[in-house]
């Protein structure tokens, strides 16, 4: 079988081969190689070879299950149920390939935000404003910004929600003791005790 086989890879390979009859002049065929011109896939394209592979191979699955079930003494229309059956279960213990992906994406997702959040949690942003700082920068994100860039653009833009400094609160009273060792705190206390010994 080897040298059959051999052979047939010398005839393929020839150019020559079957262009002329045995009498010099051209035979019935054009290339010698069945007369398709060359063509290996004789007009069917792979989508529909495969069809047809795929047909084949669940006819022989089907013939199969039916003779098993069968020797099992089963009668033709319970043959029928059991194959149905067969399949509608081969089908379920089948991966969920779309529900996969979906969580996995789900979990990319919730590790990417954890980060973004540890990044702001390291710049002062505190929990309060976490969602609201998240929101606005992830707006920020674009393809030429990633968001650690984003978060320094709007962090510079709003600094009152970087480095976790409390807010100032002006309570109307000058400043002008803060020169001599007072502060604006030791100003409103003794304001009060003023109005208290009256």
């Amino acid at each position: 079988m080897k040298r059959r086989m051999m052979d047939l890879r010398v005839f393929d390979e020839d150019p020559g081969a079957g262009e002329l009859g045995d009498n010099g002049q051209h035979g019935d065929h054009k290339d010698g190689k069945g007369g398709n011109g060359g063509r290996t896939n004789a007009g069917y394209s792979f989508e529909q070879a495969e069809e047809i592979a795929n047909a084949r191979a669940n006819k022989a699955e089907r013939a199969a299950l039916a003779s098993f079930f069968r020797q099992q003494g089963l009668k033709e229309d319970e043959v029928t149920e059991a194959i149905k059956d067969y399949k509608q279960k081969k089908a379920g213990s089948q991966p969920d390939v779309q529900a996969i992906t979906q969580e996995r994406d789900d979990a990319l997702k919730e590790l990417e935000n954890m980060k973004h959040e540890k990044l702001l949690t390291g710049k002062g942003v505190k929990a309060d404003d976490l969602d609201y700082v998240l929101f606005k920068v992830g707006k920020l994100v674009d393809e030429k910004t990633d968001f650690a860039k984003a978060t320094e653009q709007f962090l510079r833009e709003n600094p009152r929600y970087a480095g976790g400094s409390a807010y100032r609160v002006s309570s109307g009273t000058s400043n002008d003791n803060q020169g001599s060792g007072g502060s604006s705190n030791s100003t409103i206390n003794d304001a009060i005790r003023n109005i208290a010994r009256k």
